[in-house]
């Protein structure tokens, strides 16, 4: 009976002694390692939605032009392939330029497309320009104005067919379409990057094939051309 009591007392003691010191240490340790993989797993999730969210207003942009350039090659009389365009005509390098005769509620106009590059800058600008026909007599000639921002270049200089992301901004898509014009149908490829975003973390592609609808009536090749100064 004496053991008995005596046992209860001993444990009654160490309930109000607490815990040791080196109970408490390992309490610590395992309460800080649970906290560092908390709070790893947060900082993961913000950094992952910081960079979804950039990439979403960059792409946003980029559709908006893209949704432009669509309707005016749909009602396009003359799609000049890419592959042609020089520097001299647009500012821009061969592929990231595209040249469109078209007509809006009948007003006839000439469009042009580019996608340049600051000489430090990795991130490129998407602008757009029209002119008259008539430019020489008449006059007409808009100045660039930016569409898009934040236009990265293709992850290869070698195009590969089935990577969209070798593709460079606008060439001719093979197509068995009866034509007259050698870029009757057109892939425009276009990849952003928010400068917001990761700087290891991927660019957006967004690509859609552009088909002029009016190319196949004839018109002249060379109606928006010569070309007013880049």
């Amino acid at each position: 009976m004496r053991e008995s009591i005596a046992r209860v007392r001993a444990l009654q003691r160490r309930d109000e002694s607490g815990y040791t010191l080196v109970e408490l240490l390992v309490v610590m340790g395992i309460f800080m390692g649970l906290m560092t993989i908390v709070f790893g797993i947060m900082l993961t999730m913000a950094r992952q939605t910081k960079d979804n969210l950039a990439r979403t207003e960059a792409t946003e942009q980029v559709r908006i032009g893209l949704m432009q350039i669509d309707r005016q090659v749909r009602s396009g009389n003359v799609i000049s392939d890419p592959a042609a365009e020089t520097f001299a005509m647009s500012g821009a390098d061969t592929h990231y330029s595209l040249r469109v005769y078209t007509q809006t509620d009948g007003v006839y106009q000439c469009v042009q497309w580019r996608v340049v590059f600051g000489a430090t800058s990795e991130f490129g600008r998407l602008e757009y320009r029209s002119w008259k026909p008539s430019w020489q007599s008449t006059g007409g000639v808009e100045s660039w104005r930016t569409v898009a921002r934040d236009v990265v270049r293709p992850t290869s200089a070698t195009v590969v067919e089935t990577d969209p992301s070798t593709w460079p901004p606008f060439f001719v898509e093979q197509t068995n379409a009866e034509s007259s014009s050698n870029a009757q149908t057109i892939r425009v490829t276009l990849r952003v990057k928010d400068p917001d975003q990761r700087e290891d973390s991927k660019a957006a592609t967004v690509t859609s094939t552009l088909t002029g609808r009016n190319t196949i009536f004839g018109y002249p090749a060379d109606t928006c051309s010569p070309v007013p100064p880049a």
